[in-house]
């Protein structure tokens, strides 16, 4: 939108002033240039530390915004405000780096403890004598308002030139009818006619000139529109709708709501219905909907769809319904990208102990309800820390890299397989035929593991201790099964069996 693009601009020009205000120049003209420029400018600005993300200084807009004094801001870490974690801020570097952006976007924590989505630019400055970043932060929550808002005023363009075509058509209707009396009683039919062309090419070009502008407006916004007659199923759509799915609107003739549905995945079909339905019930005001369709080129896009009824019968009846459709595949990617790396383990690619919690708690939910079984095995490697003592952190790095790399290929691709934590490991089994096949699969790991292993040119040999608790035999409950499992692991590294059950344990610790 162009307000972003000078937004932009704006944001560009003013890292340039406050660069040059802060070089080296006489000191009470610096004083003043930073007064006028950092602390009195209408910007949300700040200054950070690149190194530990502290906050330096805030100037009097930043305070407004988040609602904290400025000297409460000084105090503050930019982590302190932001809502991404270190691993999502990484991940929007990198997205914006891919998309050449000169800007970031994040979620920032006001005073109040409301949550607004931020456009963050930043540039390096000097700042008493080191580095510092100069952040410009702008509020975008309202983006999609003014979106809503366009779409609003698309909506107002379009009947104010239907009323216009239609004012303007009766006026020439009527001259024309004037005219032709003028012809008749009088000899000035040639000018009278002359008169009234030149008037109906000026009403013409007025009319193409609104219509041009309506187009612009829809072209700049970059959404496709939809309008659809609820009794009769009849649609019109733009030719940015078609593009969205890799279609013309010509390839897609002839065009209803059944084409609609035909490209829609179906379970959002199923969801989509439901929506409209409460719609045209007056159960809701508007009709908002995140939907998957069938790209031409075979895969499946990501479309928010939105819409709201704008006509309704005499008998208050939904008669016509319009609405847009946004492209957000690559929003959702991100979302993905962003959940992804969220529940992984950074060092090996295994789930992570969060998304470890996450499977067990489903396991044990699927377990339940289709009375199922499945087992939990926790994995410890034996004398991992001399190993990692004596040929340091890089090798004892890579030593665990392969390990998981080794559990992996010993389980199948439903199981899950998570590093816990330092030199700890666990293996969700679910649906295995008995429990002998679960005690195989464990022989196996520590059979691999066991074996040599070449690390960054050392010889490394290493064991692992396995402990099995099977749900709900062992335990009826998350954590009970984790503590069996464990006690039995402890007891296999105790004994030196390396694999053992936690039915075995029980046993040994009765005798």
């Amino acid at each position: 939108m162009l307000t972003t693009l000078w937004r932009r601009l704006f944001a560009s020009a003013l890292f340039v002033c406050l660069s040059w205000l802060v070089m080296p120049a006489q000191a009470e003209e610096a004083a003043l240039s930073y007064e006028q420029f950092f602390l009195r400018h209408s910007a949300t600005m700040m200054l950070i530390d690149p190194e530990t993300g502290n906050i330096l200084d805030a100037n009097n807009a930043a305070a407004q915004f988040y609602g904290f004094d400025r000297d409460t801001l000084r105090s503050m870490s930019v982590q302190d405000i932001n809502q991404l974690t270190r691993e999502q801020v990484d991940a929007e570097r990198q997205l914006a780096k891919t998309e050449h952006r000169n800007f970031f976007i994040f979620r920032h924590k006001l005073a109040n403890g409301s949550i607004r989505s931020v456009e963050v630019h930043s540039t390096p400055v000097d700042y008493d004598g080191r580095k510092a970043l100069l952040s410009v932060v702008h509020d975008i929550s309202a983006d999609r308002e003014r979106q809503e808002e366009l779409w609003h005023y698309k909506n107002r363009l379009e009947e104010m030139v239907d009323s216009k075509s239609a004012e303007l058509s009766s006026v020439y209707h009527a001259r024309n009818q004037w005219m032709l009396g003028v012809v008749g009683t009088l000899g000035l039919s040639f000018v009278v006619v002359c008169f009234l062309l030149l008037e109906r090419h000026t009403a013409h070009k007025r009319l193409q000139s609104s219509e041009q502008r309506l187009r612009e407006i829809i072209f700049g916004t970059n959404v496709g529109t939809w309008e659809r007659n609820v009794q009769t199923e009849e649609a019109i759509y733009n030719e940015r709708w078609a593009e969205i799915v890799g279609y013309t609107l010509a390839e897609l003739q002839p065009v209803s709501t059944e084409t609609w549905r035909k490209l829609t995945h179906p379970e959002d079909v199923e969801k989509s219905e439901q929506i409209l339905a409460e719609v045209l019930s007056g159960v809701r005001e508007s009709y908002d909907n995140e939907i998957r369709m069938h790209h031409k080129a075979g895969r499946w896009v990501w479309v928010l769809d939105r819409g709201r009824v704008v006509e309704w019968t005499k008998d208050g009846k939904p008669l016509r319904m319009s609405g847009t459709h946004t492209d957000i595949t690559r929003l959702k990617k991100t979302e993905e990208a962003v959940r992804r790396l969220a529940m992984t383990d950074h060092l090996t690619g295994l789930s992570n102990r969060a998304h470890f919690s996450q499977s067990l708690a489903e396991s044990i939910a699927i377990a339940d309800r289709e009375n199922r079984k499945f087992a939990l095995m926790m994995l410890d490697l034996d004398t991992f820390k001399p190993v990692n003592d004596r040929h340091g952190h890089p090798v004892g790095d890579a030593l665990l890299q392969v390990v998981a790399s080794t559990i992996k290929r010993c389980t199948r691709d439903g199981d899950v397989v998570t590093r816990i934590g330092g030199d700890e490991f666990a293996v969700i089994i679910s649906d295995y035929a008995q429990e002998k096949d679960v005690l195989a699969c464990a022989e196996r790991i520590c059979r691999e593991v066991s074996r040599p292993m070449d690390i960054k040119g050392n010889q490394i040999n290493i064991g692992i201790s396995i402990g099995v608790s099977f749900y709900p035999d062992d335990a009826d409950d998350a954590k009970s099964l984790i503590t069996h499992a464990d006690q039995a692991m402890y007891e296999a590294k105790k004994s030196g069996v390396n694999v053992l059950t936690y039915e075995a344990f029980r046993l040994r610790a009765a005798s």
